[in-house]
């Protein structure tokens, strides 16, 4: 019998489905991998693509219940005082004496991480990039956590980062990572494709990132359909962005995942960070600028200001060699197996 792994998959995003998809085959090696979930949707995505055990923790919100605004000053601070929380942790301990996890891989929400810890399983924690020190919940996940797995290189971790000393870095990891490219990195420097991040994009935002008619745009990811000039091309939502990228150069937010498939596929970068509530999509775009990787852009631009940023990406030498890490699937399993196994 394999020792029992949980795995909490968050379901904001496609990134952490992602990166389930790519750990899973290596946990599975050393591990019996059961899924955490506290959404239907994601937990429907996992039986219809895996063989793989869920546990779907309930809601801890009572119906009905208007969550305040998270301001991340104080610890649990959007958990009610109602009876909700109680059976999420119940159905939490009870899936613990159940299964008897040797740890508790938590890609995200760091109150589940404290509750288990406080069950006496070991919390390995993912880490992504961003203003966590102001958030007590989220400080004190990092103090407890046995270990920390970022999946992005160390020399792109942020310098303010205080739990280096425990953190396990993998480099980035892709989907992509075993693709093979064209060494003429720049022969499409014409076509420029949009990666939109999430839904009701401002349309002025893009008319003025496609104001250049020397130029073609592709852009993927649109849910609607936006009124633009006759150079842009809108491909709605794709399965595969790998098929859909037309050309070298590639706008973006600054997502983990979604730049580690970008750099994987040799793409030159311009970002354009989305708000998050630890800044997270900012502070990563920022180190990636600093170290020469990707260029920045921001949504208040004139057509003009992105005119001169594309012609930049055009002949942008990046520094992206080794960022991505095609054994780093296989070598955090091997780092649980020698851990906890």
């Amino acid at each position: 019998m394999k020792p029992v792994i949980f795995y909490f998959v968050h379901a904001h995003g496609n990134g952490h489905r992602a990166t389930f998809n790519m750990l899973y085959p290596a946990l599975s090696a050393y591990f019996k991998v059961i899924a955490i979930t506290t959404n239907s949707e994601i937990t429907a995505y996992l039986h219809s693509k895996y063989q793989v055990e869920v546990v779907q923790l309930p809601p801890k919100y009572p119906v009905g219940y208007h969550v305040p605004e998270h301001t991340f000053s104080r610890p649990f601070e959007v958990t009610p005082y109602a009876v909700e929380p109680a059976n999420r942790a119940r159905a939490l301990a009870d899936a613990i004496l159940h299964y008897q996890p040797k740890t508790f891989y938590c890609d995200g929400v760091p109150e589940l991480a404290i509750l288990v810890r406080g069950m006496g399983v070991p919390v390995v924690l993912v880490h992504l990039p961003g203003n966590i020190m102001s958030d007590p919940t989220q400080v004190f996940a990092h103090q407890l956590a046995d270990h920390i797995i970022a999946h992005f290189p160390e020399k792109l971790e942020q310098p303010d980062y205080q739990f280096g000393a425990k953190t396990f870095y993998s480099g980035y990891i892709s989907q992509y990572a075993d693709r093979k490219f064209s060494n003429d990195q720049y022969a499409n420097s014409n076509e420029i494709t949009i990666l939109l991040g999430y839904d009701n994009y401002d349309e002025q935002v893009l008319s003025n990132i496609t104001a250049d008619n020397h130029a073609t745009f592709t852009i993927v990811g649109n849910k609607n359909h936006y009124n633009l000039r006759d150079n842009c091309k809108q491909l709605g939502r794709v399965a595969d962005i790998s098929t859909a990228i037309v050309g070298d150069v590639v706008i973006s937010a600054a997502g983990q995942n979604t730049i580690a498939e970008l750099l994987s596929l040799n793409k030159s970068l311009v970002l354009l960070p989305e708000p998050r509530p630890y800044y997270e999509q900012d502070v990563h775009a920022q180190v990636l600028v600093k170290n020469n990787v990707a260029l920045l852009a921001r949504e208040n631009f004139s057509a003009l200001q992105w005119q001169d940023v594309l012609s930049k990406a055009k002949y942008f030498k990046a520094s992206n060699t080794y960022l991505v890490n095609r054994s780093g699937p296989k070598m955090i399993a091997q780092k649980l197996q020698e851990w906890y196994a």
